[in-house]
């Protein structure tokens, strides 16, 4: 289960980071090789959700919604 991504703190002034939830450390390393990004770390969430970890990625932030609707009139 892969979930909506979320921001970094803004007061953050290192590099710039792509986090997404998922369920797991393998899904992570899915989104990794589906998207072509850089998969630089995993982190455990702090509540009990089925999204257990954070994936972070290098880059700036995505949006797998955006990435949803700019795939609407592709055909299958």
């Amino acid at each position: 289960m892969i979930g909506w991504p979320f921001s970094k703190n803004g007061d953050d002034d290192s590099e710039q980071e792509n986090r997404h939830w998922a369920s797991s450390e393998e899904d992570c390393k899915e989104m990794e090789k589906k998207y072509g990004w850089e998969l630089k770390r995993v982190e455990q969430n702090e509540d009990d959700s089925d999204l257990s970890v954070d994936c972070v990625f290098k880059g700036k932030q995505t949006s797998f919604w955006d990435m949803w609707g700019d795939h609407q009139d592709d055909p299958d």
